[in-house]
Protein backbone atom coordinates (compact mmCIF):
# COMPACT_ATOMS: atom_id res chain seq x y z
CA UNK A 1 0.00 0.00 0.00
CA UNK A 2 2.76 2.61 0.92
CA UNK A 3 5.00 1.61 -2.31
CA UNK A 4 1.86 2.15 -4.18
CA UNK A 5 0.61 5.42 -2.76
CA UNK A 6 4.51 6.56 -3.17
CA UNK A 7 3.99 5.78 -7.00
CA UNK A 8 0.81 7.56 -7.55
CA UNK A 9 2.60 10.68 -5.66
CA UNK A 10 5.58 10.82 -7.86
CA UNK A 11 3.26 10.74 -10.73
CA UNK A 12 1.14 13.44 -9.64
CA UNK A 13 4.15 15.17 -9.02
CA UNK A 14 5.84 14.37 -12.40
CA UNK A 15 2.59 15.43 -13.95
CA UNK A 16 2.19 19.22 -12.05
CA UNK A 17 5.53 19.55 -13.20
CA UNK A 18 5.10 18.81 -17.14
CA UNK A 19 2.23 21.07 -16.67
CA UNK A 20 4.28 24.04 -15.20
CA UNK A 21 7.29 23.74 -17.66
CA UNK A 22 5.03 23.57 -20.47
CA UNK A 23 3.12 26.43 -19.05
CA UNK A 24 5.78 28.86 -19.09
CA UNK A 25 7.58 27.48 -21.70
CA UNK A 26 4.22 28.47 -24.13
CA UNK A 27 4.19 32.22 -22.26
CA UNK A 28 8.54 32.55 -22.85
CA UNK A 29 7.37 31.29 -26.35
CA UNK A 30 4.66 33.72 -27.18
CA UNK A 31 6.38 36.65 -25.65
CA UNK A 32 9.64 35.90 -27.82
CA UNK A 33 7.26 35.43 -30.85
CA UNK A 34 5.46 38.91 -30.32
CA UNK A 35 9.02 40.70 -29.79
CA UNK A 36 10.26 39.06 -32.92
CA UNK A 37 7.27 40.05 -34.77
CA UNK A 38 7.36 43.86 -33.47
CA UNK A 39 11.10 44.15 -34.72
CA UNK A 40 9.43 42.45 -38.10
CA UNK A 41 7.14 45.33 -38.33
CA UNK A 42 6.96 48.86 -38.65
CA UNK A 43 7.63 50.41 -34.88
CA UNK A 44 6.27 53.66 -35.67
CA UNK A 45 2.49 54.36 -35.61
CA UNK A 46 0.99 54.83 -38.49
CA UNK A 47 0.94 57.92 -40.12
CA UNK A 48 -2.47 60.73 -40.74
CA UNK A 49 -2.91 61.60 -44.25
CA UNK A 50 -2.50 64.99 -43.60
CA UNK A 51 0.89 64.12 -42.32
CA UNK A 52 1.80 61.48 -45.67
CA UNK A 53 0.35 64.00 -48.42
CA UNK A 54 3.05 66.73 -46.07
CA UNK A 55 5.77 64.08 -46.56
CA UNK A 56 5.28 63.62 -50.18
CA UNK A 57 5.09 67.41 -50.80
CA UNK A 58 8.62 67.97 -49.05
CA UNK A 59 9.71 64.80 -51.07
CA UNK A 60 8.79 66.67 -53.90
CA UNK A 61 10.35 70.61 -53.23
CA UNK A 62 13.58 69.04 -51.70
CA UNK A 63 14.58 66.58 -53.92
CA UNK A 64 17.98 67.27 -54.94
CA UNK A 65 16.78 67.70 -59.12
CA UNK A 66 14.14 70.08 -57.81
CA UNK A 67 16.50 72.38 -55.72
CA UNK A 68 18.90 72.19 -59.15
CA UNK A 69 16.23 73.46 -60.95
CA UNK A 70 15.65 76.43 -58.49
CA UNK A 71 18.67 77.46 -58.60
CA UNK A 72 19.62 77.96 -61.91
CA UNK A 73 16.06 79.46 -62.47
CA UNK A 74 17.06 81.99 -59.91
CA UNK A 75 20.48 82.51 -61.92
CA UNK A 76 18.86 83.19 -65.23
CA UNK A 77 16.00 85.14 -63.58
CA UNK A 78 18.95 87.59 -61.43
CA UNK A 79 20.97 87.55 -65.43
CA UNK A 80 17.52 88.91 -66.77
CA UNK A 81 17.22 91.37 -64.55
CA UNK A 82 20.72 92.98 -65.41
CA UNK A 83 19.91 92.67 -68.78
CA UNK A 84 16.84 94.46 -68.40
CA UNK A 85 18.49 97.52 -68.07
CA UNK A 86 20.51 98.14 -70.69
CA UNK A 87 18.32 100.62 -73.30
CA UNK A 88 17.05 98.44 -76.12
CA UNK A 89 14.99 96.87 -73.47
CA UNK A 90 13.71 99.97 -71.26
CA UNK A 91 13.38 102.05 -75.21
CA UNK A 92 11.35 99.23 -76.73
CA UNK A 93 8.00 99.38 -74.40
CA UNK A 94 7.22 95.63 -76.08
CA UNK A 95 10.68 94.32 -74.90
CA UNK A 96 10.29 95.46 -71.59
CA UNK A 97 6.56 94.31 -71.72
CA UNK A 98 8.27 90.92 -71.90
CA UNK A 99 10.52 91.11 -69.29
CA UNK A 100 8.37 92.32 -66.66
CA UNK A 101 6.38 89.25 -67.70
CA UNK A 102 9.25 86.96 -67.08
CA UNK A 103 10.11 88.36 -63.96
CA UNK A 104 6.48 88.02 -62.81
CA UNK A 105 6.51 84.01 -63.68
CA UNK A 106 9.91 83.68 -61.86
CA UNK A 107 8.39 85.00 -59.19
CA UNK A 108 5.21 82.93 -59.16
CA UNK A 109 7.61 79.48 -59.53
CA UNK A 110 9.31 80.97 -56.22
CA UNK A 111 6.09 80.96 -54.37
CA UNK A 112 5.01 77.90 -55.23
CA UNK A 113 8.20 76.56 -53.92
CA UNK A 114 8.18 78.58 -50.53
CA UNK A 115 4.22 77.20 -50.40
CA UNK A 116 5.15 73.95 -50.51
CA UNK A 117 7.96 74.31 -47.93
CA UNK A 118 5.51 75.85 -45.68
CA UNK A 119 3.05 72.95 -46.16
CA UNK A 120 6.04 70.69 -45.57
CA UNK A 121 7.42 72.00 -42.32
CA UNK A 122 4.11 73.78 -41.21
CA UNK A 123 5.31 76.71 -38.54
CA UNK A 124 8.83 75.16 -38.02
CA UNK A 125 9.64 76.78 -40.99
CA UNK A 126 10.41 79.90 -38.82
CA UNK A 127 12.89 77.38 -37.13
CA UNK A 128 15.26 77.57 -40.12
CA UNK A 129 16.90 80.87 -40.44
CA UNK A 130 17.69 80.08 -44.74
CA UNK A 131 13.98 79.23 -44.69
CA UNK A 132 12.93 82.15 -43.31
CA UNK A 133 15.61 84.43 -45.23
CA UNK A 134 14.11 82.87 -48.53
CA UNK A 135 10.16 84.11 -47.22
CA UNK A 136 11.14 87.50 -46.71
CA UNK A 137 12.90 87.48 -50.19
CA UNK A 138 10.11 86.55 -52.12
CA UNK A 139 7.44 88.40 -49.97
CA UNK A 140 9.51 91.34 -50.39
CA UNK A 141 9.25 90.80 -53.91
CA UNK A 142 5.99 91.10 -54.56
CA UNK A 143 5.88 94.14 -52.18
CA UNK A 144 9.00 95.23 -54.60
CA UNK A 145 6.87 94.55 -57.70
CA UNK A 146 4.02 96.21 -56.70
CA UNK A 147 5.83 99.61 -56.08
CA UNK A 148 7.26 101.05 -58.89
CA UNK A 149 9.48 103.63 -57.23
CA UNK A 150 11.51 100.47 -55.55
CA UNK A 151 11.03 98.03 -58.22
CA UNK A 152 14.96 98.03 -58.55
CA UNK A 153 15.41 96.64 -55.11
CA UNK A 154 13.82 93.15 -56.93
CA UNK A 155 17.35 92.13 -57.34
CA UNK A 156 18.45 90.84 -54.14
CA UNK A 157 16.03 87.82 -55.09
CA UNK A 158 19.64 86.65 -55.87
CA UNK A 159 20.74 86.82 -52.51
CA UNK A 160 18.48 83.22 -52.52
CA UNK A 161 21.86 81.70 -53.81
CA UNK A 162 23.54 82.00 -50.96
CA UNK A 163 20.75 79.77 -48.61
CA UNK A 164 21.63 76.88 -52.04
CA UNK A 165 25.06 76.71 -51.35
CA UNK A 166 26.79 74.77 -48.66
CA UNK A 167 30.21 76.71 -48.77
CA UNK A 168 28.30 80.42 -49.16
CA UNK A 169 25.79 79.33 -46.27
CA UNK A 170 28.48 78.64 -43.73
CA UNK A 171 30.66 81.40 -44.86
CA UNK A 172 27.70 83.57 -44.15
CA UNK A 173 27.14 81.54 -40.51
CA UNK A 174 30.50 82.62 -39.48
CA UNK A 175 30.36 86.29 -40.58
CA UNK A 176 27.24 86.37 -38.30
CA UNK A 177 29.00 84.11 -35.37
CA UNK A 178 31.74 87.16 -35.16
CA UNK A 179 28.83 89.96 -35.15
CA UNK A 180 29.58 90.75 -31.62
CA UNK A 181 32.97 91.54 -31.57
CA UNK A 182 32.70 93.16 -35.10
CA UNK A 183 29.83 95.77 -33.22
CA UNK A 184 32.65 96.44 -30.43
CA UNK A 185 35.15 97.61 -33.18
CA UNK A 186 32.06 99.74 -34.79
CA UNK A 187 31.33 101.26 -31.76
CA UNK A 188 35.19 102.25 -31.40
CA UNK A 189 35.28 103.50 -34.99
CA UNK A 190 32.73 105.57 -34.04
CA UNK A 191 34.22 107.28 -31.02
CA UNK A 192 37.27 107.69 -32.81
CA UNK A 193 35.55 109.59 -35.64
CA UNK A 194 33.65 111.55 -33.48
CA UNK A 195 36.90 112.78 -31.46
CA UNK A 196 38.93 113.64 -34.52
CA UNK A 197 36.01 115.42 -36.38
CA UNK A 198 35.73 118.05 -33.39
CA UNK A 199 39.03 118.43 -33.59
CA UNK A 200 39.44 119.08 -37.40
CA UNK A 201 36.57 121.01 -37.53
CA UNK A 202 37.96 122.95 -34.74
CA UNK A 203 41.43 123.12 -36.60
CA UNK A 204 40.43 124.51 -39.76
CA UNK A 205 36.65 126.53 -39.51
CA UNK A 206 38.65 129.96 -39.96
CA UNK A 207 39.57 128.12 -43.34
CA UNK A 208 36.95 130.04 -45.05
CA UNK A 209 36.16 130.40 -48.75
CA UNK A 210 36.56 134.31 -48.63
CA UNK A 211 39.62 134.36 -46.97
CA UNK A 212 40.91 131.42 -49.19
CA UNK A 213 39.47 130.96 -51.98
CA UNK A 214 41.10 128.71 -54.75
CA UNK A 215 41.69 126.15 -51.04
CA UNK A 216 39.60 123.33 -51.70
CA UNK A 217 40.28 122.96 -47.55
CA UNK A 218 37.47 125.49 -47.09
CA UNK A 219 34.85 123.39 -48.28
CA UNK A 220 35.19 120.47 -46.35
CA UNK A 221 35.33 121.61 -42.35
CA UNK A 222 32.59 124.10 -42.40
CA UNK A 223 30.57 121.65 -40.03
CA UNK A 224 30.21 118.96 -37.88
CA UNK A 225 28.45 116.43 -40.02
CA UNK A 226 30.25 117.93 -43.04
CA UNK A 227 33.59 117.15 -41.20
CA UNK A 228 32.63 113.55 -40.67
CA UNK A 229 31.66 113.02 -44.18
CA UNK A 230 34.88 113.97 -45.05
CA UNK A 231 36.66 112.10 -42.57
CA UNK A 232 34.48 109.16 -43.88
CA UNK A 233 36.20 109.98 -47.56
CA UNK A 234 39.69 110.25 -45.84
CA UNK A 235 39.71 106.60 -44.20
CA UNK A 236 38.93 105.20 -47.96
CA UNK A 237 42.68 106.88 -48.43
CA UNK A 238 41.41 109.57 -50.70
CA UNK A 239 42.81 111.82 -48.59
CA UNK A 240 46.20 113.38 -50.47
CA UNK A 241 44.25 116.08 -52.40
CA UNK A 242 42.81 117.18 -49.07
CA UNK A 243 45.41 117.58 -46.70
CA UNK A 244 48.02 119.66 -49.54
CA UNK A 245 45.00 121.82 -49.94
CA UNK A 246 44.83 122.24 -45.59
CA UNK A 247 48.78 122.24 -45.72
CA UNK A 248 48.78 125.50 -48.37
CA UNK A 249 47.42 127.51 -45.20
CA UNK A 250 49.05 125.57 -42.42
CA UNK A 251 52.19 123.71 -42.29
CA UNK A 252 51.21 121.12 -39.97
CA UNK A 253 48.63 120.66 -41.24
CA UNK A 254 49.41 116.73 -41.78
CA UNK A 255 50.25 115.73 -38.45
CA UNK A 256 46.30 114.94 -38.40
CA UNK A 257 45.97 114.02 -41.62
CA UNK A 258 48.62 110.92 -40.58
CA UNK A 259 47.12 110.37 -37.30
CA UNK A 260 43.86 109.72 -38.59
CA UNK A 261 44.83 107.29 -41.34
CA UNK A 262 47.27 105.08 -39.33
CA UNK A 263 44.88 104.36 -36.25
CA UNK A 264 41.31 104.33 -39.03
CA UNK A 265 42.80 102.51 -42.24
CA UNK A 266 45.93 100.68 -40.67
CA UNK A 267 44.97 99.45 -36.77
CA UNK A 268 40.89 99.17 -36.58
CA UNK A 269 41.03 97.94 -40.53
CA UNK A 270 43.10 95.36 -39.39
CA UNK A 271 41.14 94.83 -36.54
CA UNK A 272 38.45 93.68 -38.21
CA UNK A 273 40.11 91.85 -40.72
CA UNK A 274 41.27 89.89 -38.33
CA UNK A 275 37.93 88.65 -36.73
CA UNK A 276 36.72 88.03 -40.12
CA UNK A 277 40.12 85.57 -40.78
CA UNK A 278 39.28 84.26 -37.34
CA UNK A 279 35.45 83.50 -38.18
CA UNK A 280 36.71 81.93 -41.69
CA UNK A 281 38.75 80.05 -39.75
CA UNK A 282 36.75 78.15 -38.11
CA UNK A 283 34.63 76.86 -41.52
CA UNK A 284 37.69 74.81 -42.15
CA UNK A 285 37.84 73.05 -38.11
CA UNK A 286 36.43 69.47 -38.35
CA UNK A 287 32.97 68.72 -36.49
CA UNK A 288 31.48 71.77 -38.33
CA UNK A 289 28.95 70.05 -40.50
CA UNK A 290 25.86 71.69 -39.78
CA UNK A 291 23.56 70.09 -42.06
CA UNK A 292 25.23 66.70 -41.22
CA UNK A 293 24.22 67.35 -37.51
CA UNK A 294 20.47 67.71 -38.38
CA UNK A 295 20.11 64.52 -40.26
CA UNK A 296 22.52 62.67 -37.53
CA UNK A 297 19.85 64.57 -35.00
CA UNK A 298 16.54 63.25 -36.83
CA UNK A 299 17.92 59.76 -36.78
CA UNK A 300 18.44 59.85 -33.46
CA UNK A 301 15.10 61.00 -32.70
CA UNK A 302 13.56 58.29 -35.17
CA UNK A 303 15.90 55.81 -33.15
CA UNK A 304 14.73 57.47 -29.80
CA UNK A 305 10.86 56.27 -30.73
CA UNK A 306 12.07 53.15 -32.05
CA UNK A 307 13.69 51.86 -28.76
CA UNK A 308 11.07 53.57 -26.48
CA UNK A 309 8.43 51.32 -28.62
CA UNK A 310 10.84 47.99 -28.35
CA UNK A 311 11.32 48.88 -24.36
CA UNK A 312 7.35 48.86 -23.63
CA UNK A 313 6.80 45.22 -25.31
CA UNK A 314 9.60 43.92 -23.43
CA UNK A 315 8.43 45.35 -20.30
CA UNK A 316 4.87 43.67 -21.28
CA UNK A 317 6.86 40.30 -21.84
CA UNK A 318 8.50 40.51 -18.75
CA UNK A 319 5.48 40.82 -16.82
CA UNK A 320 3.88 38.25 -18.56
CA UNK A 321 6.96 35.87 -17.98
CA UNK A 322 6.69 37.62 -14.19
CA UNK A 323 3.16 35.78 -13.73
CA UNK A 324 3.91 32.11 -15.23
CA UNK A 325 6.83 32.11 -12.72
CA UNK A 326 4.45 33.10 -10.01
CA UNK A 327 1.88 30.61 -11.24
CA UNK A 328 4.91 27.88 -11.61
CA UNK A 329 5.88 29.24 -7.86
CA UNK A 330 2.21 28.31 -6.49
CA UNK A 331 2.08 24.91 -8.34
CA UNK A 332 5.35 24.37 -6.93
CA UNK A 333 4.60 24.92 -3.51
CA UNK A 334 1.15 23.07 -3.65
CA UNK A 335 3.10 19.72 -4.49
CA UNK A 336 4.53 19.40 -0.59
CA UNK A 337 0.98 20.04 0.57
CA UNK A 338 -0.45 17.29 -1.18
CA UNK A 339 2.71 14.57 -0.34
CA UNK A 340 2.18 15.88 3.46
CA UNK A 341 -1.60 15.19 3.30
CA UNK A 342 -1.32 11.20 1.74
CA UNK A 343 1.19 10.75 3.95
CA UNK A 344 -1.21 11.86 7.21
CA UNK A 345 -3.59 9.71 5.70
CA UNK A 346 -1.14 6.47 5.09
CA UNK A 347 -0.22 6.95 9.02
CA UNK A 348 -4.04 7.15 9.88
CA UNK A 349 -5.22 3.96 7.57
CA UNK A 350 -2.10 2.10 9.71
CA UNK A 351 -3.18 3.12 13.18
CA UNK A 352 -6.79 2.20 12.15
CA UNK A 353 -5.17 -1.57 10.57
CA UNK A 354 -3.31 -1.95 13.86
CA UNK A 355 -6.05 -1.64 16.23
CA UNK A 356 -5.49 1.63 17.78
Amino acid sequence: MKSNGTSQEEEFQDSVDMANVEFLQDEIDSASNMSSDNDKEEPLPPKSSIRQFRDKVGAIVNNDIVQKVIVFLIAVNSVLMGIGTFDFVTEDPQLDTAFNFTDKVFLIIFTIELVMQIIYHGFGLFQDGWLVFDFVIVTLSWVFNSMQGIRAFRIFRALRLVTRFKTMRNLVTALLSVVPRMLAIAALLMLIFYIFAVMFTDLFINVTEEDYPEEECALFFTSLDGTLFTLFQIMTLEWAFIARSCMNVYSWAWLPFVCFVMITSFIVFNLIIAVICDAVAVLHEPGEDVDGDKELKADLQKRVRELSLHAKLLMENQERIQDALEALAKSVQYVPQCQDNSTNSEAGSSLTQSGF
